[in-house]
């Protein structure tokens, strides 16, 4: 037999194996399918019982969100990374039912696994603990390593434990961004930026090393503002000045010196703990709020208690329909927690043809996006008005730039004092890499019957294309002025000097009439029901159903407890051998509007910055 059958042989042989190696795997995958499917279907909702005197484990997890996104499955299954995240309705809805249940002794806050959530959101949740205290039912906190947003509701307990090897940083408001001026400059892409508005510092990262003056100022006061409202509740909340908690934040290297390095007995001496506690030791201070017969904590988790006591549907006359338009805004159809103009239109189409839905109530958590999409979305918003349906628009952590946008159509704007707001400006950035491909000996040429016909990122950008960009960016900017002055009722003047991009709080925007009235979505809820003139009413979020392949992957999450790692939008893990990929992806998608929307334009409004306060 000669040697090239034998070899022959061989690789049919393997070629064979590795088929049936194939079908063999794809028929477990399969089945392994089929019995997760199974058991979701089949294995139904737990009854789940309130026992008396019971303590309530609020533990939110992931991000504090209006509206969390749908997981992706396939990344899931293929081992990607997912945000698991809470919707504040739940936290809400916990603190709102444990208040007036008899069979809740207290509401203990687990906040180990809780990462983002806007100051606003923040401040709301505190209201929402507060009242719950007035009932003078028990409230503990208790958690190892206190971040700056979790600590703010422990504040609220009346009793903060922290782990004995825990730590407690209060390390302020603010953030980092990154400039590539330079960069781009020595790799050859040069940026052609259109825009109105002095303070509209999206498009700063790419003509500037750092931050402008006129940013700085308007930022500096935004953060400040925020971080003032943070020093003043923490210390009202554990009965201290406003100096004390300021001295412990701004002085925190010190005075860990001054302790040798102890950091859980430091946030002890400055009062902001109330005792430090192994798990153990916490387990046997929780007994004796409430101990169930084998003398254990009586606790029930939040979403077990929420299941527990969900009420029963309401009628659906008479109803104020809640929108959540959540992320930044783009064109056409987005899965949750993106804004698409055809997606959010959807919704707002089917509570103007509704006739139950009286009034609606857009609540509005978004940092913008495309010029375009928030106008597609704003129309749509005023054909419901001329339905005869009134709009009132709440505004969560972020209702900034093309989130203000949709905003105007609202016959009232409510804002927490301090969601972020405003950035009233247009822009425009077209990279050219008509430099970095001469660098390695590549050109672009051609013909072309107008000065349009060879516009493209691959060569210089002419006169003709910089005039239609700077032309349509100007002309958006009066169209937005002249939508904020018409809803608001302003001279266009008076908008433009609170304008220019400049980003205010609610309550800063209050006193410079872009909003209405401060409050919370519920306060914007009686406010939708009393501008449409009824009296006896309920209240429900009108969203695009799951689908069937969604709802089983959203059931087998909550059965098998499927839970993600976290990432931080203003940490790092450090910089490893992927880091210049990183550097690249975060500038290019993350920044770089051109090639994170789809405006057919190219004109965005967008606040950046906002992001790095959530």
């Amino acid at each position: 037999m000669s040697q090239g059958s034998l070899i022959g042989r061989f690789f049919r042989f393997l070629g064979r194996s590795i088929d049936a190696l194939r079908v063999f795997l794809g028929r477990l995958i399969f089945l392994f399918i089929l019995l997760l499917v199974g058991i979701v279907l089949f294995n139904g909702p737990e009854q789940v019982n309130v026992p008396n005197n019971s303590l309530v484990v609020l533990a939110p997890k992931g991000n504090i969100v209006e509206q969390p996104s749908i997981l992706d499955a396939s990344s899931l299954l293929m081992g990607g990374q997912e945000i698991v995240d809470t919707p504040l309705r739940q936290v809400l809805d916990t603190l709102g039912r444990a208040r007036s249940d008899d069979r809740v002794r207290g509401v203990v806050l687990d906040l180990r696994e809780m990462a983002g959530v806007s100051p606003a959101n923040l401040e709301r949740i505190g209201s929402a603990l507060e009242d719950f205290k007035g009932q003078g039912k028990a409230l503990v906190a208790h958690g190892d390593f206190f971040t700056q947003a979790q600590y703010f509701l422990a504040s609220y307990a009346e009793t903060v434990y922290l782990h004995p090897m825990g730590q407690l940083v209060l390390q302020g408001y603010g953030g980092n961004q990154l400039y590539y001026a330079e960069l781009l400059e020595k790799i050859g892409v040069k940026v052609h930026v259109f825009r109105v508005g002095t303070h509209k510092a999206a498009v700063e990262p790419f003509l500037l090393s750092g931050m402008s003056d006129l940013s700085r100022e308007n930022n500096q006061s935004l953060v400040d503002e925020l971080w003032q409202r943070y020093v003043n509740q923490i210390a009202t909340n554990r009965a201290l000045s406003a100096d004390e908690v300021r001295d412990y934040a701004n002085n925190y290297p010190q005075h860990l010196l001054e302790g040798s390095g102890d950091t859980a007995q430091l946030a002890m001496r400055f009062d902001l703990v109330d005792e430090l506690v192994t798990p153990a030791q916490l387990q046997a201070r929780l007994s004796a709020l409430a101990a169930n017969a084998s003398g254990r904590p009586r606790t029930i988790d939040f979403q077990r208690y929420l299941a527990a006591t969900a009420p029963a549907p309401s009628s659906r006359d008479n109803q104020v329909g809640v929108i959540v338009a959540q992320g930044t805004i783009d064109i056409g159809e987005q899965p949750r927690g993106t804004i698409g103009a055809q997606s959010l239109n959807e919704l707002i189409r089917e509570a103007r043809l509704d006739d139950g839905i009286k009034a609606l109530v857009l609540r509005v958590d978004s940092p913008g996006g495309s010029a375009f999409a928030s106008e597609l979305i704003r129309q749509e918003l005023v054909e419901l008005q001329r339905s005869g349906k009134p709009l009132v628009v709440s505004m969560g952590g972020t209702a900034a730039s093309g989130g203000y946008w949709i905003a105007t159509a609202a016959d009232e704007i409510w804002a927490s004092p301090a969601t972020v707001t405003g950035s009233i400006g247009v822009f425009s950035i077209v990279p050219t890499f008509e430099t970095s491909l001469e660098r390695i000996g590549v050109y672009a040429d051609g013909v072309g019957t107008t000065p349009l016909s060879r516009s493209d990122v691959l060569s210089p950008l002419n006169e003709a294309i910089s005039t239609v960009l700077q032309s349509s960016v100007e002309n958006q900017y009066r169209k937005f002025l002249q939508l904020v002055a018409d809803a608001r009722g302003m001279d266009i003047e008076q908008v433009d000097l609170v304008a220019q991009g400049q980003v205010w709080t609610g309550t800063q925007a209050i006193n410079r009439g872009l909003v209405d009235n401060l409050g919370t979505m519920d306060d914007a809820i009686e406010a939708a029901a009393r501008l449409a003139s009824i009296d006896d009413y309920t209240w429900r979020y009108i969203e695009k159903p799951l689908s069937p392949g969604e709802q089983i992957l959203q059931s087998m999450i909550q059965n098998f407890d499927v839970s993600a790692s976290m990432s931080s939008l203003t940490g790092s893990a450090g910089l490893g051998a992927s880091a210049p990929w990183t550097l690249l992806d975060s500038m290019l998608k993350t920044v770089l509007p051109p090639m994170q929307f789809n405006d057919p334009a190219d004109l965005y409004t967008l606040c950046e910055f906002c992001v790095l306060l959530h």
